[in-house]
């Protein structure tokens, strides 16, 4: 999830709200993309296809949140790797967590 989201049940999804994440089936494919507004005939549809929870976009989210939550997610791989700070293979592999996290492609 690069974008801000969050899970909610079902139940709590209303009208409106916007899949963060493309919603798959059993087997893989697509039943709605990531991006789509919900409406009320969808989530009776998906109460059909037995989905309990959906990954909804937050509502307008301030610099200064985003900001804090990277610095935490930062804060909490630098204490993963507290033990081994310049050794290659912990260092190359905190390079790609960071990358991950930050929602960059290598």
């Amino acid at each position: 999830m690069s974008k801000h989201s969050q899970y909610l049940v079902l139940a709590k999804v209303t009208e409106g709200m916007v899949l963060a994440d493309d919603l798959l089936d059993k087997v893989g494919h697509v039943l709605l993309p990531a991006g789509v507004t919900l409406t009320a005939s969808m989530l009776k549809s998906l109460a059909h296809h037995h989905v309990q929870q959906l990954c909804i976009e937050k509502e307008a989210v301030n610099e200064q949140e985003v900001e804090a939550e990277r610095q935490l997610k930062l804060g909490r791989i630098a204490y993963l790797f507290r033990l081994q700070p310049d050794q290659e293979p912990a260092n190359t592999l905190k390079q790609y967590l960071i990358h991950y996290r930050e929602g960059e492609t290598l």
